[in-house]
């Protein structure tokens, strides 16, 4: 990964073949003139100086390889922060003002068992780090005590160590990338089937740890709806549970583990469940005459178990965002999609500037994906959806893993883009949706520009729904930091007061701190805290996520000047 931005260091955002999305982005967030905001060079960064344990670095220097403690720069920086804004904006400008002390690459469980030990013994923060693509603040290296911090990554613990194909589950290591989990469980004919956006450059511990959301999620459900059992090293022992279907054997250790964010402890090993490889898959694309409509749609399909495997449901806004990503068509193409375009205004009667795009996955055997796309499409076209053919998800497909480099192109133009999502019940979709637009776009109006807010429905249940709203604007000069946390708090303000949940996908960390109490309850969270002094109790692991300071939102970082600032522009 980039130290100063999303995905590897040879891979860009190139809008070349996409002419309509700079002008589209300059009209919407009234830009006259770029103001350039490129990343400092490596050279120029300046690391905070490492601390070092000298009696913690002689004992593990005893008990592993030397390859496997690395403590120059670029290491160090890499493994500085995770990928939200806030994190890339300040490694951006070079502001780092923690980084870990130095880097350990665990080769086994006993390696992890190894290191434990000796941070305890020795008061050593220890962080896990596994792809670094976290977006919530979950990796930030900071200890108020001022101890040596290790960044703990298990990118080496990367191997399927076997599948059961008769029981459809498999023992995986936790450092596995994404697309590597899937190329080795390809070879046993299977797949997880558990795709986010980070896919690329996130590991299965991490999703683990943060109880990560796929785009397949409608169907095989979120990775904790995956976990059939694990292993996880803590300063008090290792945690270990059966690997069987279903239990009733007190409260379920496995969910203390997911979604830990490594305040507890390192995840080792992960038993989890698969499936075959459909024989028969495809995407196809919808068009629905508002958003309304379409959610209207993918609810009545829960209601008749005919759900496809991705159901991706754009706003008006997010809808005019894709059709400015597209490539012009020429020729024969141009005058067959004028033509179709022409048929939804005029006898679909679907107005373009409220249209909502929908992209879909059918899969299955053949005879399955023939009768899951039959059911579907009936349910959808009752509620007045249009197909347009296969190529729109097609096209979707091929770039789905691309859109978070969006970022980086918007960050070198001094926009602020970034996401906040939330899940919410059948019942409180409509207004979620419609106060989560005004209340952030009315936060960004009250920093003094313009703002562009929109929403797409992302994954779907039985009881309701993820929205993923999207926002950017101009970025204020010298205000950035403090403009960014004045929207964003306005984002989950808003899935607070409508019944929505703080992050439906992408963790606590820190930059969801400030709510975590009100999301969980004061006594929920008091049996969390109780949970971290029993397994951690000198609180070497992870310090400072889930569990909030006394004054979370001001220790977020955003001050009562700038509230009153910017509300002032009203």
């Amino acid at each position: 990964m980039k130290w100063w931005g999303w995905g590897y260091e040879d891979v860009t955002f190139d809008d070349t073949g996409k002419p309509q999305l700079w002008p589209y982005l300059k009209r919407e967030l009234g830009i006259d003139e770029i103001r350039w905001n490129k990343p400092i060079s490596f050279d120029d960064v300046s690391l905070p100086k490492p601390k070092i344990n000298e009696t913690f670095f002689a004992l593990i220097k005893t008990k592993l390889d030397k390859d496997q403690i690395k403590e120059d720069k670029k290491t160090r920086l890499i493994h500085a922060a995770g990928k939200s804004f806030r994190d890339l904006w300040l490694m951006r400008q070079g502001d780092i003002k923690f980084a870990p002390d130095c880097v350990i690459f665990p080769n086994n469980e006993e390696d992890v068992v190894s290191i434990m030990n000796a941070a305890k013994e020795h008061e050593v923060v220890l962080i896990p780090f596994g792809g670094g693509s976290n977006i919530a603040g979950c990796l930030e290296p900071k200890d108020r005590s001022n101890r040596m911090v290790v960044s703990l990554d298990m990118c080496r613990m990367h191997k399927v160590i076997d599948v059961d194909k008769y029981s459809l589950i498999a023992r995986i290591q936790p450092g596995v990338y994404g697309q590597h989990l899937e190329e080795q469980l390809e070879e046993h004919g299977v797949t997880l089937g558990h795709f986010p956006d980070s896919f690329l450059h996130s590991t299965l511990g991490g999703w683990v740890a943060t109880r990560s959301a796929g785009m397949q999620s409608d169907i095989y459900g979120k990775i904790e709806d995956m976990v059939i059992s694990l292993r996880m090293v803590t300063p008090s022992g290792t945690v270990i549970t059966r690997t069987v279907p279903k239990s009733s054997n007190g409260i379920d250790i496995r969910h203390l583990c997911i979604g830990s964010e490594g305040i507890l402890g390192v995840i080792t090993e992960v038993v989890i469940q698969v499936h075959k490889k459909p024989e028969k898959e495809d995407w196809h694309g919808w068009l629905f005459p508002d958003f309304q409509s379409g959610i209207a749609a993918i609810h009545e399909c829960h209601q008749y178990n005919c759900m496809p495997t991705v159901t991706r449901l754009n706003d008006p806004k997010k809808t005019a965002l894709s059709f400015a990503f597209k490539s012009p068509k020429t020729g024969v193409k141009a005058t067959i999609a004028n033509a179709f375009k022409w048929y939804i205004g005029n006898v679909k009667k679907i107005d373009f500037n409220h249209c909502c795009l929908m992209v879909v996955k059918y899969e299955g055997t053949k005879k399955e994906f023939k009768k899951i796309k039959k059911q579907v499409s009936s349910i959808y076209k009752k509620h007045r959806g249009v197909c347009l053919g296969a190529e729109p998800g097609r096209s979707f497909a091929k770039v789905k893993f691309d859109f978070p480099h969006l970022r980086d192109f918007t960050m070198d133009r001094s926009i602020m883009a970034d996401v906040s999502e939330t899940a919410t019940t059948w019942s409180n979709l409509s207004a979620m949706h419609k106060n989560g637009l005004k209340d952030i776009e009315k936060a960004i109006n009250e920093t003094g520009v313009n703002g562009w807010v929109g929403c797409h429905l992302s994954h779907s249940y039985h009881s309701g729904a993820s929205l993923y709203f999207t926002f950017g604007c101009l970025q204020r000069e010298d205000q950035e930091i403090q403009q960014y946390l004045y929207v964003k708090k306005a984002a989950e303000d808003a899935f607070m007061n409508n019944g929505g949940t703080l992050s439906h996908h992408h963790a606590v960390g820190t930059e969801h701190l400030p709510w975590i109490e009100q999301d969980i309850s004061p006594t929920g969270l008091k049996a969390v805290k109780a949970l971290k002094d029993g397994l951690d109790p000198n609180g070497i692991m992870n310090p400072g996520k889930i569990i909030p300071s006394k004054k979370p939102l001001s220790d977020w970082g955003l001050s009562d000047e700038s509230i009153n600032r910017f509300k002032s522009h009203t």
